[in-house]
């Protein structure tokens, strides 16, 4: 089994970004349930102790709720396929979150995420023979700013492959512990 640790959109910014998927041909979209912003890849656990390691450390993981919106759409050149994505302001927020937990989790013994953290989602996938109508696509998209979601909880993520394709479960959710509620300073 394979987890991730991720912030799925609200229902609010997946209709926002619903409606950017207009009449971009040979594009492929990601699927409402694969928009989530990825903050630390776990890769493969198979242990019950291990499993079990994870939701006490993630337990008691503390931070500040913050504030995030979805801005600017990008398109991204790559060896294999290019992407489409949309950046997340404010990003030191996210990125600061991202940093605790890692720190959290690298002090319990995981390994380190093999995926940088960038503050972007990839909403799409494409050839590298891009469509003509890409750059008119990004031009007008790229004020596109979503209302804004609350980030006060994590969200432990199984990723499955089956039948040649990608599926995400909620396996458990970790709620926003302000510091101050805990004594820390």
């Amino acid at each position: 089994m394979s987890f991730l640790l991720a912030l799925p959109l609200s229902a609010t910014m997946q209709d926002e970004l619903n409606m950017l998927r207009d009449s971009l041909d040979e594009v492929r979209w990601l699927p409402p349930a694969h928009c989530m912003i990825p903050l630390y890849t776990l890769g493969r656990i198979t242990a019950r102790h291990a499993l079990e390691e994870l939701d006490a450390t993630l337990s008691h993981l503390h931070w500040e709720p913050f504030s995030i919106t979805l801005q600017e759409v990008g398109h991204h050149l790559g060896d294999v396929e290019d992407t489409l994505s949309v950046g997340i302001t404010p990003k030191q927020a996210l990125i600061t979150f991202q940093k605790k937990l890692s720190t959290l989790l690298r002090r319990a013994g995981f390994a380190p995420s093999r995926r940088p953290f960038i503050p972007a989602m990839t909403i799409a996938r494409l050839d590298p023979a891009a469509p003509t109508d890409l750059m008119t696509w990004v031009q007008r998209h790229n004020l596109f700013r979503s209302s804004p979601m609350m980030v006060d909880r994590l969200y432990l993520m199984e990723h499955l492959f089956s039948q040649g394709e990608d599926h995400f479960q909620l396996l458990e959710q970790y709620p926003a512990i302000p510091a101050m509620l805990v004594g820390e300073v």
